[in-house]
């Protein structure tokens, strides 16, 4: 069998997985997933942590709280002087760097 043909047949089997293949370390395939013995809450606060790692490496800090209630938890954004809320905590990231590079092309204008 060439190569070609067993890469086809290697990525067929890897797509029939999940969404993206076995081996994608995307936040959305990592909250899905958890290794044996890990609760989903436990993969999820691990995703946290290192969120907030790559967060506080930014040269303008990014800051998420969660704040919970009766109604569910929410996650709280601060990024240059703009806030704003989300649902979770993955939503409370993307949301603040869209706004943090929302500034920068406005800056850049």
């Amino acid at each position: 069998m060439t190569d070609l043909r067993q890469l086809e047949r290697d990525t067929q089997n890897i797509q029939g997985m999940n969404e993206h293949g076995s081996y994608c370390e995307c936040v959305w395939c990592l909250e899905g997933s958890t290794q044996p013995g890990e609760t989903p809450e436990l993969a999820k606060q691990e995703i946290e942590q290192s969120m907030t790692a790559m967060l506080k490496d930014l040269p303008l800090p990014i800051t998420i709280t969660k704040q919970g209630n009766l109604s569910g938890d929410k996650y709280i954004w601060q990024c240059i002087g703009i806030s704003g809320k989300a649902n979770s905590f993955v939503d409370a990231t993307r949301e603040a760097l869209q706004s943090l590079v929302g500034v920068f092309a406005l800056i850049r204008a």
